[in-house]
């Protein structure tokens, strides 16, 4: 089989990270291509893609509205001649009237810019139930099927050793607090210095983000800029082996489709602690992969890190976390969501035979 992945960009993202994931194990038997319409490729991010992956760069200037790249894109498509494209955005919806090949598009998150042009798709795939329902109820004439975002759980070092001090909590995302709330996560850093003392309980915050600058005022406002790191945007590799060290990943989202550094902290062997909106509710599968507190609510927080910092220190919780660790892997690994759009893609194909 010819697939061919489309998106706008390559850079640092949840979305990307499993596009550069899927088309390196579906790559491995079939021709596989990833086109990238903007001139965003982050080199980290194109370096990790399998040499059989074949790459192109179309070019266009984020936004332009020049009808050359589209013409240019439609003519690289008929030349590849695929049997299925992937699309990552519902913008490209507009190919439909320069080409015959059908089309899948992957919604990967709740809130996006989505309109009636959806329908263009031969199908539509959602990362969980809770963007699926979402595009449901926007566009009742549309069926989506869920097929969940997936991690490579080998690639992942898992923790050895719990109950460490101090307890070293990790956020991962953008630095975009309205979305991603790392501002509760400050908040509720103040109530646990202020029980377990300075020296017991730290937040290092990866990522880039517009709120940055915000977030660093926020922590010297609540007298915990000493306990809290911005480490910047770190590669996945980075990732990947230094999750182990930390004691929780908390993930306070406001809204997300999925999440899927949630997933990577449960592979890790960490104690997940997220906000229980649907995304995330999803991964810890209602609370037996991982703890939640109500969205919105730092006090809360606080309540559940506590009472999890100390859970962490009991003789069976290693077990536990391993146990936690199989159950997220026959759920979320690649592997799975590779296999079901290769099941989804031949579907395509053999409709337009």
């Amino acid at each position: 089989m010819k697939i061919v992945h489309l998106t706008w960009g390559l850079a640092v993202g949840g979305a990307e990270t499993l596009l550069v994931d899927i088309a390196n194990q579906q790559a491995a038997a079939h021709e596989t291509w990833i086109i990238v319409g903007n001139q965003c490729v982050d080199p980290a991010i194109a370096a990790s893609l399998n040499h059989s992956v074949r790459l192109r760069v179309l070019g266009r200037p984020p936004g332009s509205a020049n009808p050359w790249y589209l013409i240019k894109l439609g003519a690289w498509l008929r030349r590849i001649n695929a049997d299925v494209i992937h699309t990552h955005q519902a913008s490209f919806a507009r190919l439909k009237t320069l080409i015959s090949t059908p089309m899948l598009l992957t919604v990967h998150n709740t809130r996006l810019p989505l309109n009636d042009t959806i329908a263009a798709f031969d199908s539509v795939c959602c990362i969980s139930e809770a963007v699926r329902d979402e595009v449901t109820q926007r566009f009742p004439r549309c069926r989506p099927q869920v097929i969940h975002n997936g991690i490579d759980f080998e690639a992942v070092r898992v923790k050895a050793r719990y109950g460490g001090r101090p307890f070293r909590i990790v956020q991962v995302s953008r630095l975009a607090h309205q979305q991603k709330g790392q501002d509760l996560l400050i908040r509720t850093l103040r109530t646990a210095v202020d029980i377990l003392g300075a020296a017991a309980v730290g937040v290092d915050f990866v990522g880039a983000g517009e709120s940055l600058d915000y977030l660093r005022r926020l922590a010297a406002e609540y007298g915990v800029e000493r306990q809290c790191r911005f480490l910047g945007l770190q590669s996945r590799a980075w990732i990947y082996a230094e999750l182990q060290a930390y004691d929780a990943l908390v993930q306070p989202s406001r809204y997300e489709g999925f999440g899927l550094t949630v997933v990577e902290g449960i592979a890790a062997g960490l104690p997940v602690l997220v906000s229980n909106i649907e995304g995330p509710m999803e991964i810890i599968a209602g609370g037996q992969l991982g703890w939640s507190f109500r969205s919105e609510n730092a006090e809360d927080l606080s309540r559940q890190l506590l009472d999890l910092i100390t859970l962490s220190g009991t003789p069976d919780f290693a077990v536990a976390m391993r146990a936690k660790i199989e159950q997220a892997r026959s759920r979320f690994d690649v592997r799975l969501t590779a296999r079901r759009y290769l099941e989804e893609y031949g579907r395509l194909a053999a409709i337009h035979e």
